[in-house]
């Protein structure tokens, strides 16, 4: 099941052509997505996606070339389809907002599919009700936000499992979808989620004269599509909870597996526990500042990071290197590797990105260097377009080290267990009892940071009874079950850890390790979220629809589909939080490790910068500042301007801490609200994080820098502080200089194909088409530049 889309631009109301040609259909830029849920509900139909930059509005988004509408988004991708298809959807999606909202579900592909009836257990996920098939409290155990059960037997089938040479058994991220005509429900349905494999078949039933078959549980929470906000009461009331027979669409859209994840976002937060770091990442910049001018050792260092990212188990690189030996030996890699060289003229236009290359071309590059290294003849490495790839590779490998990007936590998909305790953490392969270290990304605030006690429980457990596998199992412990449990002298935390990381289980993941490895950096941990030193709890809005009260309507869903394509705020909501945690963190190491000097200096520049905005109050337009902030500005100032004994020194500093701190609250506020635009029509304050920036001393100017695509090639990133990242990237400058890799001509491969025959003619033909390649090439790469460098909105 294969649907193909084509792209236009909805300003131009014209197709995309990768060639430029508007008159060719065959350039048309296209993409094939398979087993959607979109194509389920929607067979045979045709599709497109629009393109949209921040600029557009919503009078753009009712174009398009051959006169369909806008059916549902996804944050940017808008995708168009025939009106007649609109009706369908508003029956998915009565209300509008969830057009935008869920838009994903339907456009995500999956892995394998299923369509066929089959027995469905819902349950509510908030108390365990499921029409008395099961007892509440045993199907109260087995669902949670999202997540639910799958028999044994369908797992097989829609996994096919018996094809599969790794048999260990996972937890399945899924869609699934059924309409009005499918069964005992009469409404279009939707939803997502997680399911574990389960022995249903052994479940202790309710009623022993009743047991139904069960195919698979499903909670409550996994529906999406309903009009609970709609004035007047829903036009589609959520279902209820019992068993169904119903034909079901389900789709495996992944499996949990074991990964790695970085950390780094974490550091800006963590003044005494880079200290865990610090020496390791310094062994890796020397490392690589050896190895750099070495193509082999480089090449080996990018083929074992390719692995790692990869995560691929010994039976794969097995695999990978037969297939890499028999491709080395008939000529195909080499062949392939002319066919990536482009033009070396082309050398001053090559710019660096993160490993960004398709797929295909990064595996390509991947086997093409590992056969060399395996071959032993090390040609093909000092290759220019090997070598541009390892220049590239050793670039971002500074970058990285710099920035604390290559240290890691192991990653696992995250299911819950009632088994847990809030504070409690199940991870398989670490010992019971343990102390774990546990954060989910996106990462805001130290809060997010939980130290848990590791307690192996039975949900981890396949139904073989071997470990699940990549699946990491938490608590879901909410404050009515801990107040319930706690006694009476006993104080229930002001967030679940829940709550802090704002978990739910539809696919999350999460990042662990041993606390006893890093023991400053875990003591910092649980020193920073004791009750009197936690930040604030950060709200959470309810989602607000776009009904108008008094009419009960909605705008059209152009202007929702704007509003909620806004990507741009979450990015630059997310930089002041972690700018104003490097600066929090700044007055942390100053205090502990500065020199009196440094102190003063440090109070010089901030007064000097509140002395200015107060300025500015005065001046012609004047800037007010605000009054949240304002009384600790004039604390500082008075502080900064008495004689400086240390106690004074320390007390100006704490009060710029807490008022930092009251930034950051606010900052991780309109970032949630930021956050949950795609699925509400609050905004976020974006005024107030533009006036909040203008409090800063100074600029922290890695957060923007490590984007630069020269950085760490001629020169490293600078540093303007005593934040931790800003430690560490000083440290890794001392050890940094520029790469230099030399390339080998391709023409050395040329013995390879010997014996080839071809006419003058043939030969002119590939020189003319290696001349149109080159041109068309270079006008790609001016083209990526000028769009890079100018501004304003482009259709490409």
């Amino acid at each position: 099941m294969t649907l193909e889309f084509r792209h236009f631009d909805t300003r131009l109301n014209q197709w995309i052509h990768t060639d430029r040609d508007r008159n060719a259909p065959g350039s048309i830029l296209t993409e094939k997505l398979d087993n959607t849920l979109l194509e389920f509900y929607f067979p045979g139909k045709e599709f497109s996606f629009g393109h949209i930059d921040e600029y557009s509005q919503a009078e753009d988004l009712r174009n398009h070339p051959d006169e369909h509408i806008l059916l549902i988004s996804s944050k940017t991708r808008l995708l168009y389809g025939h009106p007649e298809c609109l009706p369908e959807i508003e029956k998915l999606c009565p209300d509008r907002k969830d057009r935008g909202a869920y838009g994903s579900i339907f456009l995500g592909g999956c892995k394998n599919s299923i369509h066929k009836e089959l027995n469905i257990l819902i349950v509510d996920d908030s108390n365990g009700e499921n029409g008395n098939i099961l007892s509440n409290k045993l199907a109260y155990k087995m669902v949670g936000d999202c997540y639910g059960q799958i028999s044994t037997e369908l797992y097989d089938k829609l996994t096919k499992r018996e094809e599969q040479s790794d048999k260990s058994y996972r937890v399945i991220q899924h869609r699934f979808g059924w309409t009005e005509r499918d069964g005992e429900d009469n409404k279009y349905r939707f939803g997502k989620g997680t399911l574990r494999p389960s022995k249903l078949d052994k479940l202790k039933y309710a009623d022993s004269n009743n047991k139904p078959k069960i195919d698979i549980i499903l909670p409550l929470s996994s529906f999406k599509g309903t009009d609970k906000d709609r004035p007047g009461g829903p036009s589609k009331s959520q279902i209820q909870p019992g068993l169904y027979r119903q034909k079901i669409w389900l789709g495996e859209k992944s499996q949990s597996e074991r990964g790695k994840t970085a950390i780094s976002q974490l550091l800006a937060s963590f003044p005494q526990g880079i200290k865990d770091f610090a020496e390791e990442l310094e062994a890796q910049a020397q490392k690589l500042a050896q190895m750099q001018s070495d193509p082999r050792k480089v090449a080996q260092l990018y083929c074992k990071k390719y692995e790692q990212r990869k995560a691929f188990t010994e039976e794969q690189k097995a695999a990978i290197q037969q297939q890499i030996i028999e491709q080395n030996a008939d000529g195909r890699l080499a062949k392939q590797l002319e066919l990536l060289t482009g033009d070396e003229d082309s050398e001053e236009f090559e710019v660096s990105d993160e490993l960004d290359e398709s797929p295909k071309e990064d595996l390509l590059m991947y086997r093409i260097i590992k056969a060399d290294l395996i071959g032993g003849h090390n040609q093909l490495i000092e290759t220019e377009k090997v070598r541009k790839e390892l220049s590239r590779f050793v670039q971002n490998e500074w970058r990285d080290i710099a920035i604390g990007r290559t240290l890691t936590f192991d990653r696992g998909m995250i299911i819950p267990s009632k088994e847990l305790k809030n504070g409690e953490i199940c991870v398989p392969w670490l010992d019971d009892g343990e102390k774990v270290l546990n954060f989910r990304s996106p990462f805001l605030n130290s809060n997010g940071l939980c130290v848990s006690t590791n307690k192996l429980v039975d949900d981890c457990l396949a139904p073989d009874a071997t470990d699940l596998q990549g699946v990491i199992v938490v608590n879901d412990e909410d404050h009515k079950r801990i107040l319930a449990r706690l006694e009476a002298d006993e104080i229930a935390p002001l967030e679940t850890e829940s709550e802090r990381q704002g978990r739910d289980f539809d696919g999350d993941c999460i990042g662990v390790a041993l606390a006893s490895n890093y023991p400053s950096f875990t003591a910092e941990a649980e020193h920073r979220n004791q009750r009197e030193n936690a930040y604030a709890p950060t709200v959470k809005l309810k989602k607000q629809s776009f009904y108008e009260p008094s009419k009960g309507t909605q705008p059209p869903f152009e202007e929702i589909a704007i509003h909620m394509s806004d990507s741009i705020s979450v990015g630059v909501i997310n930089n002041q939080v972690t700018a104003l945690e490097a600066l929090e963190s700044e007055i942390e190491i100053l205090k502990t490790y500065g020199t009196p000097e440094q102190k003063s200096e440090y109070l010089d520049k901030v007064s000097s910068h509140y002395q200015e905005l107060f300025s500015q109050e005065n001046q012609e337009r004047p800037k007010p500042i605000r009054q949240e902030y304002k009384s600790y500005m004039e604390d500082f100032v008075a502080l900064a301007q008495t004689e400086r004994a240390p106690q004074i020194i320390l007390q100006a500093m704490e009060v710029n801490r807490q008022m930092y701190r009251k930034m950051i609250e606010e900052g991780c506020f309109q970032n949630q609200i930021a956050v949950d635009l795609f699925k509400s029509s609050k905004t976020p304050e974006m005024g107030l994080i533009k006036e909040n920036n203008r409090y800063l001393y100074r600029d922290v100017n890695y957060i923007k820098d490590k984007k630069l695509k020269t950085i760490y090639l001629d020169e490293g990133i600078k540093t303007k502080g005593y934040s931790p990242v800003e430690l560490l990237i000083s440290q890794t400058n001392k050890y940094f200089q520029q790469s230099q890799l030399e390339s080998r001509p391709i023409v050395q491969f040329q013995d390879l194909f010997k014996g080839v025959e071809f006419t003058p003619q043939q030969r002119l033909e590939a020189i003319a088409a290696k001349f149109e390649y080159d041109r068309l090439f270079n006008a790609a790469v001016r083209m990526d530049i000028k769009r890079e460098t100018e501004q304003g909105p482009s259709a490409v």
